[in-house]
């Protein structure tokens, strides 16, 4: 995870055999860093890997315990502690509800209970349907971003750039468009990933159960099925997101430094073509 291309901390999903856990790793140097140490939350880092704070049962920051019996805990939005020397780095372990708590029945073969059990399974569709909406807005937003970095790539200097610019500023200039090399990439398989999403066999089909409500329907697969498929296809979301919106900070940080360096560059070019030019029109004067 990072911020402003800086890594701020590192995450584990079903870390050490734990199904229904994450783990958040955070370096003392995080909290260093200008504008983030009042950010570094519980909440804010469970929002940038898509996890809602309802589904969380309870979390651990280093050596301290909550648990959550009833709605989200609102310690979660308060600033993480800083680690002392010999605690770097802070460590927060976070267990999940289980999927049967999240969607609030009990598997049972009476009517009203299947129904239930139906509901809870189409709520929990409709938390798929907002992630893979997320992750299609950030898709249409990396696309115009991944262009505008590719043109900072493949920008070339204007005849007297070339030759009034400091070779300082030229060194620098290709520094920056070198990080884009590595970026465009990762940006690149992001919006293929995104755009394929919704493709595959078992979005379609889950897709297609839930398409005119259950309540409509006289034959419904399992309940168990239907509901472990869910589980993975929301995983998938929000790692997706969470690797979305990281691959984003790194190429609007990229895109900016290319831009910064390209604006000192050119102003250094012009203010030494102007002085050129001014002294030999002064000395071709005084001749």
């Amino acid at each position: 995870m990072t911020f402003q291309g800086e890594k701020i901390a590192e995450v584990w999903f079903k870390p050490e055999g734990e199904p229904l856990a994450v783990r958040f790793r955070v370096p003392r140097s995080s909290f260093q860093i200008p504008g983030i140490g009042q950010r570094l939350t519980t909440g804010n880092l469970l929002k940038a890997v898509a996890i809602a704070t309802d589904d969380v049962e309870s979390w651990h920051p280093g050596a301290e315990s909550h648990s959550v019996p009833d709605g989200p805990d609102p310690e979660l939005t308060n600033p993480l502690p800083q680690p002392s020397d010999d605690e770097s780095p802070l460590e927060i372990l976070v267990r999940l509800r289980p999927p049967s708590q999240a969607v609030d029945q009990q598997v049972s073969s009476e009517p009203d209970a299947v129904s239930a059990e139906w509901h809870g399974l189409e709520a929990l569709w409709k938390t798929v349907l907002g992630l893979e909406a997320a992750v299609d807005t950030m898709r249409m937003t990396m696309e115009g971003l991944r262009a505008e970095l590719e043109a900072s790539w493949r920008k070339t200097l204007a005849g007297d750039e070339k030759v009034y610019a400091l070779a300082a500023d030229v060194i620098q200039w290709n520094k920056a468009k070198s990080r884009a090399h590595y970026a465009l990439p990762k940006a690149s398989e992001f919006i293929h990933r995104a755009t394929w999403a919704a493709g595959t066999p078992e979005r379609k089909r889950l897709g297609e159960i839930f398409k005119n409500g259950v309540d409509t329907q006289t034959s419904l697969p399992p309940a168990e099925e239907v509901l472990q498929e869910l589980e993975m296809l929301r995983k998938d979301r929000q790692v997706l997101s969470a690797k979305g919106a990281a691959v984003f900070q790194e190429c609007k940080v990229i895109a900016a430094d290319i831009q910064r360096a390209l604006r000192t560059l050119q102003s250094n070019a012009a203010s030494r073509a102007s002085q050129k030019k001014g002294g030999m029109g002064a000395k071709g004067k005084s001749y």
